[in-house]
């Protein structure tokens, strides 16, 4: 059949008869355990033991089921501690303040959490109305301690004595984010919104207004006090007025060696830290010369304190690492204790049925034998910082799609572990250098022996984008903007076809106005789209699977179930009975059938008869759901996997 008399066939609305089946009551659950325990840390700080005066490094780690947890490490002995918090799912805001306290800011609930030294133990925990995340903490000059939100970009002040949290409002409209906020010399706030409109205002305690940063200062993101100067960048200030100071007050690293900035995440109020091409300096007021403290690649880990004694601690993924002077290479050591149990964001059987998933954010995998019930959580596979959206199997090997890196990676199970060396698991193919980070449409491996993954544009922009990876090779081309400047879904190929389908979310923009999502179909030798159906009212349509029996393609449609059909040129609208589409991953077991969650129940869609049928109901939301080789049907419900017998 030809393309043209294709587009000439398709109606919007033909009916299928639907049988919609009972639950099948012979089908029962069998618990296979909790294997996703990755880590995410995203904030740290070295403290001193209140009892033994010893210096420890302490890590926010992410748990988006049983609440964030704060890690003691003490870095000399190689030993932690974990302590639960009362709330939060994770945090990026840590900050020790007076009374022997910490502050912790957290995300997907907004609030301040206290967590007394002394005692050992959160005590307070104050909410900031209406808010997911609050970014960072300064201290003010009023002695309240500021932190940034989202999605509201609005400025907020924690009263260290009442724990009273007040609301200062959304001073720069239509940002959608507060990331950063800095104290300066004199008490007051800076504080830098985006993305859609980047700007740079100074909150004044004193006054409790905002005004505009001197143009000067509205350079960098990042800032910090040294010896009563504000650093930016390559700049420092002074005064009330900022102005800006030349030549700086410090030595600076050789020219010839290329270029410098100030490292504001290591710099305090005594001690300056200047980054230039891998070579860190420290240098203290007074001083010559700077001090070479070390020269190395950390592979994606980020140096995020210093102690006392002049040693430089950092994380990397599921390790953390110290560095003293003169070191050359990063020698990594495991987290020294196990993270509560989270819930994975996908979940794939490979064709040895052994499961696959992945956390939300952490950037790592984690597999179990359903036999053995050994479960194995991997580090992390891949320099950038972020999650796996999911994985498809090609020649034994496992291919990941990965945020905020827009990195496909191949991992052979087969093969020693060595990523630091980007040897396995590597990188092979980027996106992210093209301008897509984020790949919500997954990745699946098509009969022409590609893979085809659906991506999000980077942040403040608008758009998607298909990428298709030969596996043997790496080598990747790019599809741009198919439907127009939406984010990409759904992305498969079948026959002479790609089909594509959209969502109007965008990465730091709210979504898109005066369109809605779309289905598209790709000619494969041209790359061009041949057809394209906008859904009105709809804000995101998915592609679920194909049957490449029936030729439909079995999608989401603002989470109700549909079919295309291929080979009579129409959708398929009417399937009465269909339960709406929940969760993330689904099931394709190779009979036509299609298995999905949807809230607690199981539900298998058969693309070849339209019929409907409840497999199971579960005793929670059903997350995801996957096949195995032997037919065998696998889901996951909050941290819990389970077998369905």
């Amino acid at each position: 059949m030809t393309w043209r008399r294709f587009t000439g066939m398709v109606s919007a609305g033909m009916a299928l008869a639907t049988v919609a089946g009972g639950v099948n009551a012979a089908a029962k659950l069998e618990i296979l355990g909790q294997p996703c325990r990755a880590k995410n840390i995203l904030a740290s700080r070295v403290v001193k033991d209140r009892a033994t005066g010893r210096e420890m490094f302490v890590l926010a780690n992410m748990n988006e089921n049983s609440h964030a947890e704060l890690i003691f490490i003490d870095f000399e002995r190689d030993t932690g501690k974990v302590y639960r918090a009362p709330a939060g799912a994770g945090s990026w805001a840590l900050r020790e303040v007076p009374g022997d306290r910490l502050v912790v800011g957290t995300f997907y609930d907004g609030v301040f959490m206290v967590f007394d030294l002394k005692k050992m133990e959160f005590v307070k925990v104050s909410q900031f109305a209406g808010e997911s995340y609050i970014w960072n903490l300064a201290i003010g000059g009023d002695g309240r301690i500021y932190g940034g939100t989202y999605p509201g970009a609005k400025l907020g002040a924690l009263d260290l004595k009442t724990y009273a949290v007040e609301d200062l409002g959304a001073p720069a409209p239509p940002n959608m984010y507060l990331r950063n906020v800095f104290a300066l010399p004199d008490g007051r706030i800076m504080c830098h919104f985006g993305t859609e409109k980047p700007t740079y205002l100074i909150y004044d305690p004193a006054t409790k207004k905002f005004s505009p940063a001197p143009p000067k200062l509205s350079g960098g993101a990042a800032g910090a006090v040294w010896n009563g100067y504000f650093v930016s960048g390559r700049q420092v200030f002074r005064g009330r007025d900022l102005e800006e100071v030349t030549p700086t007050p410090f030595p600076t690293p050789p020219a010839d060696k290329g270029a410098w900035s100030i490292n504001t995440t290591l710099t305090s109020a005594d001690t300056l830290f200047i980054n230039q091409e891998g070579a860190l300096y420290r240098y203290f007021s007074g001083e010559k010369d700077l001090t070479f403290i070390c020269a190395m690649d950390t592979r994606g880990g980020g140096l995020t304190a210093s102690t006392e004694k002049g040693d430089l601690l950092g994380v990397r993924g599921q390790d953390y690492f110290v560095v003293k002077p003169g070191d050359k290479d990063v020698k990594l050591r495991p987290i020294p204790v196990e993270s509560s149990p989270r819930q994975t964001l996908f979940l794939r059987v490979d064709p040895k049925g052994i499961l696959w998933g992945g956390p939300t954010f952490g950037q790592t995998l984690w597999h179990m034998d359903p036999k053995t019930r050994k479960a194995v959580n991997t580090s992390t596979i891949c320099d950038a910082g972020g999650e796996v959206y999911d994985v498809a199997f090609a020649g034994g090997k496992v291919y990941a799609v990965a945020y905020a890196g827009g990195d496909i990676i191949e991992y052979d199970p087969a093969q020693p572990w060595d990523q630091v060396n980007h040897k396995n698991p590597r990188v092979v193919a980027n996106v992210g250098s093209k301008g897509y980070i984020r790949p919500e449409g997954g990745v699946t491996l098509c009969p022409d022996g590609k893979l085809y993954a659906g991506w999000l544009a980077k942040y403040g922009v608008y758009g998607g984008a298909v990428s298709i990876t030969d596996p043997g090779t790496g080598d990747t081309e790019l599809i741009e903007n198919p439907l127009g400047e939406q984010a990409i879904l759904g992305a498969l190929a079948e026959g002479d076809f790609i089909y594509v389908s959209s969502s109007l979310a965008a990465n730091g923009l709210p979504n898109k106005k005066g369109e809605w999502a779309r289905f598209g179909v790709i000619d494969r030798a041209t790359k061009k789209v041949v057809f394209q159906r906008e859904f009105d009212g709809i804000h995101s349509v998915n592609i679920l699977g194909c049957d490449p029996v029936s030729k439909r393609v079995a999608l989401s449609v603002g989470g109700k179930p549909m079919l295309f059909d291929t080979a009579v040129c129409g959708f398929i609208t009417n399937l009465p009975g269909a339960a709406d589409v929940g969760g993330r991953s689904v099931a394709l077991p190779g009979d036509g059938g299609l298995c999905y969650g949807s809230g607690n129940s199981v539900v298998r869609l058969d693309m070849r008869t339209g019929r409907t049928t409840t497999i199971l109901e579960a005793p929670a939301r059903v997350e995801n759901v996957a096949c195995g080789p032997d037919g065998t049907l696998y889901i996951s419900i909050g941290v819990d996997v389970y077998a369905v017998k």
